[in-house]
């Protein structure tokens, strides 16, 4: 930050009066023309602090000098950087805090003062919000109020024309001067595919269709070393929720409402101890407007004030906005910077959290299952800190449990080409318990039906409630069949009275199986009918949406770019979670199938013998094939 920015006043009338005095002044000095000059390009925050106008129609005087604050002048400063040093970037915002303004004159200051020759690229979902002519949400319309408002000595040869200038066309804008231009695109086609760029500045990113948003996202990657990537949240199903949480090589930068000093004014929140927190030394006068009132009233502040506590950050700014939207989940994207909760979760938030906070532990043991390929037979756990199984349960002496419990698997399966998991979710019966959970995306469907199988027998000959749907439930079912599993899940017909038993084993998940099959879980969640005590698990109902049709989905399963073409293999615990409840629901009238003891030395016990050493023995000659 150089010298002359020090010398640029923040105060409004005060900004006002320094700006009049420095035009005077330079006006009738060249000299003076050129050391400003130099200071622009030296420092950006004392360029934009004295030469730098901006518009708000919502203020009795619209256009107002940019005056930057505390938050603005870091994130600023953290955009050169990105920009000079070419690194990935991503601004995830609360609503209405400058950032498109601040990411277009970082590239307009590049292009203004840089002696290189730059090329920059602006983008957004629409070529209206490109560039379009009286519109002020255009990107190109700022640049072109910009320099309208700026000295003819300050800016670049012809510059000060518009549109007349022979520089600035539609989607377009070059430097006299330097030869550096800025352009813009729209989403439509593959953007920057095959282009070379200084840097990318692609706006309101969570906004775009999803499959939008992940084709930038391929294409632009080329094409630049820095892409600036701007947005509120919009919930987890686009590519913006992915550069933010899944990237780590991008810079993410957070303006959130109370760092802005308008907008924090009275900030507080709920102490430890349950009573109010005050964050802010204000004391005075604020507006209230609560949902149902059509006009603001005044109440003095903390003394008159209703404070609302629940443990969130607040401040009367938000308090207003918070009763003016209309969901929760537009508070959620349009104010906190909170990508679950701006999705329409299928599952309530506050529930979820409640239920982590009351049943949710460590596991006893994480650990792996050594068993006999051949026979599944399990042969004991290993603890493993990186292991896949995790153990709710305490064992006896010889590392088993009582032979009188009784236990469920619910079994989501995968391709196991580690696009997404297979995943185990194993609850006790008598007490609706989670006791252990397993997880792996490198698991092949006929190794994770033997690795289940043995999983059951531990677990005292536990039924497999497994999704059949698509060719790795087949798979997996016909292993469990072929090898003599006797205790699995057969579906109902719930088309018939009294939903009888089927003679089909697991269970078909389509989109209206699934959102029933999830609608019950929620219930039982809710109803304290069973007890999760994985908080992977638990968390991951977060991520469970609502789509238009009515059915539900997990967030990224609507990114149709996703190269497994996994669409419903995602929040695999919960699906298992799901499919061992259901059978919790069912076990009353569902007794288990299980296989009768075969006395040793008797014919069956020899047929049994004999059956297993021609399936190994064909198994064997099968490898390779």
């Amino acid at each position: 930050m150089g010298t002359w920015y020090s010398r640029v006043p923040k105060d409004y009338a005060k900004n006002l009066r320094f700006r009049r005095n420095l035009l005077r002044r330079a006006s009738k000095s060249v000299v003076l023309q050129r050391k400003l000059k130099k200071a622009c390009s030296e420092d950006i925050l004392f360029y934009i602090n004295a030469f730098c106008w901006t518009y708000d129609p919502r203020k009795e005087n619209s256009v107002i000098p940019f005056i930057t604050y505390e938050y603005q002048d870091r994130a600023l400063l953290d955009l050169v950087r990105c920009v000079e040093d070419g690194i990935d970037v991503a601004i995830a915002k609360s609503r209405d805090m400058g950032a498109s303004w601040m990411n277009m004159l970082v590239l307009e200051w590049f292009w203004h003062f840089n002696k290189q020759v730059l090329s920059f690229l602006m983008v957004s979902r629409k070529e209206s919000y490109v560039d379009e002519k009286g519109n002020p949400k255009a990107l190109f319309h700022k640049l072109d109020f910009l320099h309208a408002r700026q000295p003819k000595w300050l800016l670049p040869k012809g510059r000060d024309l518009g549109w007349n200038d022979p520089g600035r066309r539609l989607m377009h804008l070059e430097n006299a001067d330097t030869g550096s231009v800025i352009d813009g695109e729209s989403t439509t086609g593959d953007v920057a595919r095959g282009d070379r760029r200084t840097a990318i500045l692609i706006d309101e990113y969570a906004a775009f269709d999803v499959s939008d948003s992940y084709e930038v996202l391929s294409s632009t990657r080329d094409a630049t070393n820095c892409r600036i990537f701007n947005a509120t949240p919009k919930g987890s199903g686009n590519a913006f929720y992915k550069v933010i949480h899944e990237m780590p090589a991008v810079h993410v930068i957070r303006l959130h409402w109370s760092e802005h000093p308008e907008k924090r004014v009275g900030l507080y929140t709920t102490g430890e101890d349950g009573k109010l927190k005050l964050l802010d030394n204000f004391r005075g006068t604020v507006e209230v407007r609560e949902k149902g009132e059509k006009r603001a009233r005044k109440v003095s502040f903390p003394e008159d004030y209703k404070f609302i506590l629940d443990k969130k950050v607040r401040s009367p700014w938000y308090d207003n906005e918070y009763n003016r939207c209309a969901s929760p989940a537009e508070v959620a994207q349009e104010l906190d910077i909170d990508f679950l909760g701006s999705d329409y979760q299928f599952f309530d938030s506050g529930t979820i959290d409640r239920l982590i906070a009351l049943y949710c532990r460590d596991p006893e043991r994480i650990c792996d299952m050594e068993f006999t390929p051949e026979s599944s037979e399990y042969k004991r756990f290993v603890d493993n800190p990186k292991g896949m199984l995790k153990l709710w349960i305490n064992l006896d002496d010889d590392g088993r449990i009582d032979r009188d419990r009784r236990f469920v698997i619910g079994v989501d399966i995968s391709a196991g080409t580690g696009a997404s998991n297979s995943t185990a979710s194993v609850f006790e019966r008598q007490t609706g318990e989670k006791v252990a959970e397993y997880a792996n995306p490198n698991i092949l469907p006929n190794d994770f039906a033997r690795f289940c199988m043995a999983l059951g027998k531990f677990f005292n000959n536990a039924r497999i409630v497994p999704d059949r749907s698509g060719p790795t439930g087949e798979v997996f079912v016909k292993r469990l069949i072929t090898d003599g599993y006797g205790n699995i899940y057969y579906r109902r017909n719930e088309k018939k009275v009294g939903r009888k038993v089927t003679d089909e084993p697991g269970v078909w998940l389509n989109p209206q199986a699934r959102t029933s099959l999830l609608e019950d879980y929620r219930d039982a969640l809710s109803k304290f009918k069973i007890i999760n005590r994985s908080s992977t698990a638990m968390k991951e109902c977060l991520q469970f949406i609502c789509k238009m049709d009515g059915t539900i989905e997990h967030s990224s399963s609507l990114n149709a770019q996703d190269p497994s073409g996994a669409r419903s293999a995602h929040g695999d615990l919960v699906v298992s979670d799901a499919l061992a409840c259901l059978d919790l629901a069912d076990s009353a009238s569902q007794p288990d199938r299980t296989e009768p003891e075969i006395p040793e030395n008797c014919l069956a016990a020899r047929m049994q013998k004999h059956q297993e050493s021609i399936r190994v023995k064909n198994e064997e000659l099968s490898e390779g094939w």
